[in-house]
């Protein structure tokens, strides 16, 4: 165990996606932070912020990303992306892990926030290679009573 309380592989892991996330934000210039969450708003991966920031980046994700799912719940498909445009920037949210589907598991969010000067285009296209890349992984477990088996 490790002094977080995270077993060493799963330290290990979220710092390799920790890794792979600041790569994403090396490649989309203006881009400040970003951070993967599970659909039900459990942090899995982070940069550029602190603990408590991460933990409330992924309930705010987690919360719009419900929001956007419930509007379309009699529609087939699924939410592909959330844009909140500020004055001071922008957040990005996108549905990762979504070719993976099981009832046994909550399928992951991510999500890059942005100053003003950001492309919002490259953003979308910088976060769409990245979940590619990286679909079949981006998938977690289903906690016990968490809404497993309604998907992203």
């Amino acid at each position: 165990m490790q002094s977080d309380g995270f077993p060493t592989s799963a330290a290990s892991a979220r710092d390799q996606l920790s890794g792979l996330l600041a790569g994403l934000l090396d490649k989309a210039p203006g881009t400040t932070r970003a951070l993967l969450a599970s659909g039900d708003g459990l942090k899995l991966a982070w940069t550029e912020q602190s603990i408590d920031d991460a933990d409330n980046l992924a309930a705010v994700i987690s919360g719009l990303y419900s929001l956007g799912r419930q509007q379309f719940k009699d529609m087939s498909g699924g939410i592909r992306q959330v844009v909140v445009e500020h004055d001071g920037g922008s957040l990005f949210v996108m549905s990762a892990g979504v070719e993976f589907q099981d009832d046994r598991a909550v399928n992951t969010v991510l999500a890059v926030v942005a100053t003003p000067t950001a492309d919002p285009g490259q953003v979308g296209y910088v976060m769409e290679i990245f979940i590619r890349g990286l679909d079949e992984h981006l998938v977690v477990a289903a906690r016990p009573n968490s809404y497993s088996g309604q998907g992203l």
